[in-house]
């Protein structure tokens, strides 16, 4: 599978204009999106490191439909429209081009998604990974090994950042107080700093579109039936690790 993210900076920054992203997504860009061959899998916003900025994550299943995705859209009225609109309400975009790392298959987010549809989570945690350099094999295989975490998504970015890895979780990953370190999670981090010495954390504030996340105060708000996740909430963080994160 490839993964496309997608990061808009709104304008004006403020949360009418995620509401006005949300009506918009739904009704249009996320319709025309599926319709041309584009799933998506996730959806969050932030204000980490730009107010009211929104991060969208579509799905394909190989670099020949995302290609595909790409010539049809560049005459389809309807999708030429709403990139129109997206440039509006979002000037400043960017986005990384991503593949799924072999240990966590994306048939693992599948159906992770499929059971959030019934019973939601309420919330989940992102860590983007640095692997140092040369020790992309090691990072695979603690990945491998560590099945047991519940991570359901692991992604290489392979048009960007060399060696960045963005792994997603269930629940909220080092978000509660600080407390002395145990002696396991010593042991965790004196292996992880092996690999990646450095990182740094960032929260989400509330969800854009579908499959969507808010994380403000914890709560859901109920959409039009999703088509991959339903409304949840998504804590963000950042961490130069080496493709797992303490649980």
């Amino acid at each position: 599978m490839i993964y496309v993210e997608e990061t808009l900076n709104l304008m004006p920054a403020g949360p009418e204009t995620i509401e006005t992203l949300v009506s918009f997504s739904e009704e249009q860009l996320v319709p025309c999106s599926e319709r041309l061959g584009a799933r998506l899998v996730a959806a969050w916003s932030s204000n980490a490191d730009a107010f009211a900025q929104v991060m969208n994550v579509w799905e394909f299943d190989d670099l020949a439909a995302f290609g595909a995705f790409r010539a049809n859209g560049s005459d389809d009225e309807t999708w030429l429209a709403c990139q129109e609109r997206l440039e509006e309400l979002a000037p400043e975009q960017s986005t990384r081009l991503m593949e799924a790392l072999g240990p966590v298959p994306a048939d693992v987010l599948a159906e992770a998604s499929a059971t959030s549809q019934d019973s939601p989570l309420g919330i989940y945690s992102m860590a983007i990974l640095q692997v140092a350099p040369g020790k992309m094999a090691a990072f695979k295989a603690g990945l491998e090994a560590s099945k047991h975490l519940p991570i359901v998504a692991s992604w290489l970015t392979i048009g960007g950042q060399h060696n960045e890895v963005t792994d997603i979780w269930k629940g909220a990953v080092g978000q509660g107080a600080y407390g002395p370190p145990d002696d396991a999670t010593r042991q965790f981090f004196r292996g992880l700093r092996e690999l990646a010495p450095a990182s740094a954390s960032r929260s989400s504030t509330r969800s854009p579109t579908r499959p969507c996340v808010n994380a403000s105060d914890g709560g859901r708000t109920e959409m039009p039936p999703p088509a991959i996740w339903p409304l949840t909430t998504l804590a963000v963080g950042r961490m130069a690790a080496p493709g797992v994160a303490p649980p």
